[in-house]
C-alpha cells in the first residue's frame, strides 16, 4: 500500500503534468527494417530514429550477436575489474581506438553512463566545470553529480565562454560540449573553443554522439571535419546511434583511461556489458570500415535533397547536416503537426519541454542513409499539408475523432476538416498513445484500402473487403468508426432476403453497365452503407432469365457464406450448386479468404500483395495484431453458418438415399 502522502504527490504531479499538457505515454511499435515501423495495424517511415546509416536492421549485426550468445552465452557475470572483462571487450575497445584515431578507448553501458563516468572522474569539489546551455542532460547530470562548480554559457557563445574561463578562479577546469547538438542539428565551433581551452589551461571534452561515423572523411565526427581530431583530449561517443547497436565509449590517451578505471564510479560499480553486445559492436565498426564511404555519400545526398525540398516550401530548418530542426514555437502546434503527420504515414516526434527550453518546441527530422527519395518528398510534401490546415485551409471533413484516432484511410489520403471545428487549429492537442492503436483495424485489411482501376471509366474496384464503389473525381471512403455501421450490415436476417435479393438484381445490372463487356462483375460491388444481398437467390433469378450470374468458386463460396434459409428455399438451383461444390471441397477454414482464388475466379482487383521490404526476419505475424475478441466473434458466426449449411445437405443427402 502506498502512503497516502505519495498518493497525494504522484496525483499532484499528474495533474500539473495533464494542466501543461506534457503528459508522455509509451507506444509499443514494431521495427521493420531500418526507416519503417508498426503501430498497431499502420505501417509507418520512421523519420525519429537516431540510426543514421541505417544499420540497425543489418542482419549482419544481429547474426554477429547470435554467434557469440551462442559460443559465450549472454551474461558477463561481474564488473570489469572482477570477472566481467573479456577478449571481447578488449578487442571491441581496440577497435574502437582505431577508428577514432586515438590511443586508447574504454566502452560503458550506454553513453548516458559514459558522460556520467567521465565527468564526475574528471572534476570535483574545488574545481569548474563549464557547460553549453543545449547540452545533453546527461552532460548536465554528470556536471550536477561531479561536485564542481558549474557555469552554463549560452548556446554557442564564445564569448561569454572566454569570459567565464577567465573570472574562473583556483582548480581544474573542464569545458564539456556536443559536438553535434540533438534538437536543433547545429554545430558546436569545436576550433575556437579549442583555442580558449589552450589559453586558461582547461580540459575539453565533446560528446559526439550525433556526429560519429557520419561527419569526416573517415567518420570521426565533428572534430575531423573541423580539423582538430588531434587537439581534442576526449571524446565520448555511442554505438547506439550511427552503428545500429548499443553502448557508449569514450575515446582518449592511455593516461586519461587508466584514470578512468580506477576512478569512474560507473564503470566500476557495474557489470559489464554483455559479450554478445560487444560481438555486436565489433561487427558495426567491420561494416563501417568498409562500407562507410558509401553510407556517408548517400546520408548527405539525402540530408542535401531533404533541405533543399524544405527551403522551396519555405520552412526554415535549423542546422546543416542530418538531424532537421523545424521550429514550431508553441507545444500545441508541434502536436498538431506530429499528427498530421502520422495520419499520412510519418513518424515525427514533436520536441517539447523539458527537452527544449520553454517555447521553443519544434519537430526534430532524423534523416538516414536508407530513406529513399521518394520517402523524402513525402515528408516535404504531408509538411506543406499540415501547414495548411494549421492555417484553417483545406479543412472542411476532418473531424476531431478522426484527427485524434487516425484510420488507415487517413494515412493513404487526407480529408479536410468539417465547418465548426476551427477550434483544433489552435488548441488540437492529440494524445499519441498505445491506447489508440488498439483500435485499429485488423492488419488483414491493411491491404484492402487500396483502389484498383479496371481501366472503364472512371470507376475504381476496391480490394475485397472493402465493398465499395465510387469514382476518381468524388472519393467515398466507407466510416468503420461509425456505430452504426453494424445495423447496415446484418449477418443473419432471413426476413430481408427478398428485398436483399432484388437490391442485389438491381446492383448487378448498375455494374454491369460500367464494366467492360468481356470483365465480369462480382456482386460485391455494392454501396458501404446498403444491405449485403443474397448472392443465391440472384444467382437464381438470373440464371432464370438467361443472362449471366456469378460464376465458378467465387459465386458458390458466396452462397455457403450468407447461409440464408428464406434465400434458398426461394432459390434451389443456387443451391444445389453450392451444396455440390461443399461436398467436393468442404471449407476448413474459419474465414472465406483462406481460400486462395484458382484459374475459374472472376474477382476484380485481387492481386499478389507485395512482400515487406524489411526482410523476412523483421516482419510481424499478421496474427499478432488481430483483436481476439472480434476475431472469436467473427470466427464463431462463420462456424455456425457453416454448420447450418452442412447440416441442411446431409439431411437432403439422407432424404434422397431413402427415396431411392
Amino acid at each position: 500500500m502506498v502512503p497516502e502522502i505519495w498518493q497525494r504527490f504522484f496525483k499532484q504531479q499528474r495533474d500539473e503534468r495533464e494542466s501543461l499538457k506534457q503528459s508522455r505515454k509509451l507506444r509499443s511499435l514494431r521495427h521493420m527494417g531500418s526507416t519503417r515501423v508498426q503501430i498497431g495495424s499502420h505501417e509507418l517511415i520512421n523519420f525519429s530514429s537516431n540510426d543514421y546509416l541505417g544499420l540497425a536492421g543489418d542482419m549482419r549485426v544481429a547474426e554477429a550477436a547470435a554467434s557469440a550468445a551462442g559460443r559465450f552465452g549472454w551474461g558477463t557475470g561481474a564488473s570489469r575489474l572482477v570477472t566481467g572483462s573479456s577478449t571481447l571487450h578488449n578487442k571491441l575497445e581496440g577497435e574502437t581506438a582505431a577508428f577514432r584515431g586515438t590511443e586508447a578507448a574504454l566502452v560503458f553501458g550506454s553513453g548516458y553512463q559514459t558522460n556520467l563516468g567521465v565527468i564526475t572522474a574528471l572534476v570535483g569539489k574545488g574545481d569548474t566545470v563549464l557547460s553549453d546551455a543545449m547540452n545533453h542532460a546527461s552532460i548536465v547530470a554528470g556536471c550536477r553529480l561531479s561536485g564542481a562548480t558549474i557555469k552554463v554559457f549560452k548556446h554557442r557563445d564564445y564569448d561569454e565562454l572566454e569570459r567565464k574561463l577567465g573570472a574562473s578562479q583556483g582548480g581544474k577546469c573542464l569545458v564539456v560540449t556536443d559536438s553535434l547538438f540533438s534538437i536543433q542539428g547545429d554545430a558546436a565551433e569545436l576550433p575556437r573553443m579549442v583555442k580558449l581551452c589552450e589559453r586558461f589551461k582547461a580540459l575539453l571534452l565533446v560528446d559526439d554522439a550525433h556526429a560519429n561515423a557520419c561527419i569526416g572523411k573517415r567518420g570521426r565526427g565533428l572534430p575531423e571535419e573541423q580539423s582538430v581530431l588531434t587537439q581534442v583530449q576526449i571524446v565520448v561517443g555511442t554505438y547506439s546511434k550511427a552503428l545500429g547497436s548499443y553502448g557508449g565509449f569514450v575515446a582518449c590517451s592511455e593516461e586519461i583511461k587508466d584514470h578512468l578505471v580506477n576512478h569512474s564510479r560507473p564503470f566500476i560499480y557495474t557489470t559489464a556489458m554483455p559479450i554478445a553486445l560487444a560481438a555486436a559492436n565489433i561487427e558495426a565498426l567491420k561494416i563501417l570500415r568498409r562500407e562507410g564511404d558509401a553510407l556517408r555519400l548517400k546520408l548527405h545526398a539525402n540530408v542535401k535533397q531533404l533541405r533543399t525540398r524544405l527551403d522551396t516550401a519555405e520552412f526554415k530548418a535549423t542546422g546543416r547536416h542530418h538531424i532537421v530542426g523545424i521550429p514550431m514555437g508553441a507545444p500545441g502546434k508541434a502536436l498538431f503537426y506530429a499528427e498530421q503527420l502520422e495520419q499520412q504515414g510519418l513518424l515525427c516526434y514533436p520536441m517539447r519541454w523539458p527537452s527544449v527550453p520553454e517555447g521553443q518546441d519544434s519537430l526534430r527530422v532524423s534523416v538516414s542513409a536508407a530513406h529513399t527519395e521518394e520517402e523524402l518528398n513525402r515528408l516535404v510534401a504531408a509538411l506543406r499539408q499540415a501547414r495548411d490546415r494549421s492555417a484553417g485551409k483545406d479543412t472542411a471533413n476532418l473531424t476531431q475523432r478522426s484527427a485524434r484516432r487516425p484510420t488507415h484511410q487517413a494515412l493513404q489520403m487526407a480529408e479536410p476538416e468539417q465547418e465548426g471545428d476551427e477550434h483544433l487549429h489552435a488548441e488540437l492537442e492529440p494524445t499519441i498513445s498505445a491506447v489508440d492503436s488498439s483500435r485499429l483495424p485488423n492488419p488483414r485489411d491493411l491491404e484492402d484500402f487500396s483502389p484498383q482501376p479496371t481501366g472503364s471509366g472512371d470507376t475504381i474496384i476496391m480490394q475485397p473487403g472493402t465493398a465499395s464503389t465510387t469514382t476518381d473525381e468524388n472519393p467515398e471512403w466507407p466510416d468503420f468508426d461509425d456505430d452504426e455501421s453494424d445495423e447496415a450490415m446484418p449477418l443473419d436476417d432471413s426476413a430481408g432476403s427478398e428485398a436483399a435479393a432484388e437490391s442485389a438484381k438491381q446492383g448487378a445490372v448498375a455494374v454491369d453497365a460500367a464494366a467492360p463487356a468481356n470483365v465480369e462483375a462480382p456482386a460485391a460491388l455494392v454501396g458501404a452503407d446498403a444491405e449485403v444481398p443474397n448472392e443465391k437467390a440472384t444467382a437464381g433469378e438470373a440464371k432464370a432469365e438467361g443472362g449471366d450470374a456469378p460464376s465458378g468458386k467465387a459465386a458458390d463460396a458466396t452462397a455457403v457464406e450468407s447461409g440464408d434459409e428464406s434465400a434458398s428455399d426461394a432459390s434451389p438451383d443456387a443451391e444445389d450448386v453450392a451444396e455440390d461444390d461443399a461436398e467436393e471441397s468442404p471449407d476448413d477454414g474459419d474465414d472465406e479468404t483462406d481460400r486462395q482464388p484458382d484459374a475459374s475466379d472472376t474477382v476484380i482487383g485481387l492481386e499478389e500483395l507485395p512482400v515487406s521490404e524489411s526482410g523476412k526476419t523483421l516482419a510481424p505475424e499478421p496474427d499478432e495484431f488481430a483483436d481476439p475478441v472480434i476475431a472469436n466473434i467473427e470466427g464463431s458466426t462463420r462456424r455456425r453458418k457453416r454448420n447450418k449449411t452442412k447440416t441442411r445437405h446431409k439431411s437432403r443427402t439422407r432424404s434422397l438415399r431413402k427415396d431411392n
